[in-house]
């Protein structure tokens, strides 16, 4: 049980804070105009599956944190990636976009007025993370601070000269070294500036598997947090295993969203939202968890920036011709939460991409591009939402999206890519209020070895084909072989993120390759 003044402490600096929402530099920005009409409110409803109780979080100090901080996680093989489509299809997929006939791409556009780069930080690398690949490259920025996440490592620097102020593993940070961590998450809430930080476990038996949530008790993520330690079995079943977490949220509560296995076979995704108001103060909670089934694939949940009633969950299926979009409504009610039946939003037909081609050649040594799911959160304002996933065109290349969540139509959409024979996966995106794009991918070719890009564009525009390059590694990666798909393991996904200090500014970090059997990463604060 939480002492009750902890409690009265945390709601006395609970109240929004202004600063941390301060406007845009560009005094002529104006804000989105929203679309018009209402969602329906007779749109067919999921019922949740399962009631999740959670007892009070533990309160973990500096210093309790600080205490095992050189205890290092086993040297374990990460999981295999799990692709939805189960991993025969997932081979055969791949191996037909290899086999298709190379589509004509359009002509590259260069960047007019992109985002510069105003500052370059080396990052975590896979020797000092413990080892494991692939590194899961993840993080948020924050007011001072930009938190990297990684397989399996917590790397805190300081936004003003990039300066590493905190290094250590995700055991240390979460108090649980029964079994190793991985696909860790990272936000910043700039309206109650907390910082939410999450880590899945590997199962300590068929009806025990770990998800850890995180939430600091200030601004500062090198102070203390409120940990909670959920047992994920109670609602993904008994020797199955949850896989693939995300975190987003709404003005009033953090969205969880997670993929399903059994040992043969994938279940669908679950998805559940605690109240802000209790999260935020270490309290216990019982909250509902969806299952919207096995048809859909990986739920996105976005990062709103508006107090819209209705929260959007996009989901995109390994290929197809539509996208998918759920309604959550009195998100942060226990009793009354809702979410939607699938919307179905139509878009140019897509299939899963070939894997990156990188100059050191060979079938082993193609990187693997993943599926064509949605990576991370993407960003919901004004009744928009904001996403980007790889799909197959003439190669591996990146797709984003503007989705009109009211009507279900894409407001704006296109395909970016390096060159004409570059493969480009990995990609997340964000939005501020005003509508600016920020994105980061991966781009690799025959002749390049894998590259960490950025790119973005002012409200209203397109971003450019090819993006700016932050980081070219130095040798290509030929030492992280996952002999389940025959390809050399990459991302599982990468991270952007708007500086909440001012909406013209972001933060971005993506994995890139140190040496031949090492990887390692690098952040970008980049701003227009």
């Amino acid at each position: 049980m939480i002492p009750r003044f902890i409690v009265a402490a945390a709601f006395a600096v609970y109240p929004f804070c202004a600063d941390a929402q301060r406007a845009s530099e560009d005094t002529s920005a104006e804000p989105l105009e929203a679309p018009q009409s209402a969602a329906s409110p007779g749109q067919a409803t999921i019922a949740p599956s399962f009631a999740l109780k959670q007892p009070d979080a533990t309160l973990r100090s500096p210093d309790q944190i600080n205490a095992t901080s050189l205890w290092r996680a086993p040297q374990r093989a990460l999981p295999p990636f799990r692709p939805t489509m189960g991993t025969a299809a997932y081979l055969a997929a791949k191996a037909a976009a290899e086999r298709s006939p190379r589509a004509s791409r359009p002509e590259i556009s260069q960047p007019l007025a992109p985002p510069l780069l105003k500052l370059s930080i080396e990052g975590v690398n896979q020797i000092t993370a413990g080892g494991a690949f692939p590194p899961d490259t993840e993080g948020a920025t924050g007011i001072n601070h930009f938190v990297e996440v990684t397989n399996s490592h917590v790397d805190i620097y300081l936004k003003s000269n990039g300066l590493r102020v905190k290094s250590i593993s995700l055991a240390s940070f979460m108090g649980y070294f029964t079994q190793g961590l991985f696909d860790p998450r990272a936000v910043y809430d700039s309206a109650w500036n907390r910082w939410v930080i999450t880590a899945d476990a590997f199962p300590e038996s068929a009806t025990v598997q770990r998800y850890f949530i995180a939430v600091s008790t200030s601004p500062d993520p090198t102070g203390s947090f409120f940990v909670y330690n959920v047992n994920t079995t109670g609602f993904a079943g008994t020797n199955n295993f949850y896989d693939f977490p995300m975190v987003g949220m709404d003005q009033d509560a953090v969205l969880f969203t997670a993929n399903i296995f059994s040992p043969s076979a994938y279940l669908g995704p679950r998805l559940f939202a605690v109240a802000k108001a209790r999260l935020y103060n270490g309290l216990g909670f019982s909250v509902p968890v969806f299952n919207p089934g096995s048809s859909f694939g990986t739920l996105a949940p976005s990062i709103v920036l508006d107090q819209d009633a209705n929260t959007y969950i996009a989901s995109a299926r390994t290929s197809g011709n539509t996208l998918q979009l759920f309604t959550l409504r009195n998100s942060s009610n226990a009793f009354g939460a809702t979410l939607s039946a699938a919307a179905n939003v139509p878009v140019t037909a897509y299939t899963v991409p070939s894997p990156g081609i990188q100059p050191a050649g060979g079938s082993a040594n193609r990187l693997d591009s993943g599926d064509s799911r949605f990576v991370n959160a993407g960003t919901q304002n004004g009744g928009f939402v904001w996403q980007a996933h790889s799909i197959e065109l003439g190669g591996a290349a990146v797709r984003w999206y503007k989705i009109n969540a009211v009507n279900n139509t894409i407001a704006m959409s296109s395909t970016l890519f390096q060159a004409i024979n570059s493969s480009d996966f990995n990609a997340s995106i964000a939005a501020n209020a005003f509508g600016d794009v920020y994105l980061t991918w991966t781009s690799s070719s025959p002749s390049v070895n894998p590259q960490v890009i950025f790119d973005g564009e002012r409200s209203g525009n397109f971003p450019p084909t090819r993006g700016t390059v932050l980081f070219t590694s130095s040798a290509a990666l030929t030492g992280n072989f996952d002999p389940n798909f025959g390809l050399q393991r990459w991302g599982d996904y990468s991270a952007v993120t708007v500086d909440p200090t001012n909406a013209l500014r972001a933060g971005l970090v993506n994995e890139k390759v140190n040496s031949a059997s090492v990887w390692g990463s690098r952040i970008g604060l980049i701003g227009f």
